[in-house]
């Protein structure tokens, strides 16, 4: 009954709250027991997570994205979630490229065209950095280090009182 109440107490949560969704209708603000009920997949990572309730509490060690493999990272302060980030090593410049490409195509499908694109000088046309605003939420793509595709999910956390 407990987990019954617990369930439906996540589910009113999300819908109030959807908003501020981050991925997989995740919200800004939830804590590790609500993610972990929203997305079962999400485990604490093999490194002890900070006892502080700072950092990386979960984490997805494989997700499929876009036909790549991403690592999902669950970053919290103070026990509420504040950002999401999904890394993907492309193995080369140019698949990190391609991946990041597809990428975008499916982000500006959903959110439209990017609210900034960043270029850094002479390699602006190999780089991605890209970065969308939808709602209360901030999507940012890059590719890092030449082969690495990053793509993270953040937003405000509002402080949440009288919480069930």
């Amino acid at each position: 009954m407990k987990k019954l109440l617990f369930c439906l107490t996540c589910l009113l949560f999300t819908a109030g709250a959807s908003a501020q969704a981050l991925w997989q209708g995740v919200p800004v603000g939830a804590t590790p027991a609500e993610v972990r009920v929203l997305v079962p997949e999400a485990q604490p990572p093999a490194t002890a997570p900070a006892p502080s309730g700072e950092g990386v509490q979960l984490e997805i060690p494989s997700f499929e994205l876009a036909g790549a493999r991403f690592k999902v990272s669950f970053v919290f302060k103070a026990d509420q979630l504040q950002r999401i980030t999904l890394l993907a090593n492309a193995g080369s410049a140019e698949e990190a490229r391609a991946l990041g490409q597809r990428l975008t195509t499916s982000l500006r499908s959903r959110y439209g065209l990017e609210m900034s694109t960043k270029s850094r000088g002479a390699t602006s046309s190999l780089t991605i950095d890209r970065q969308w605003n939808f709602r209360r939420t901030v999507v940012h793509l890059e590719v890092v280090d030449g082969s690495f595709v990053r793509l993270d999910y953040s937003g405000q956390a509002s402080v949440r009182n009288n919480r069930l």
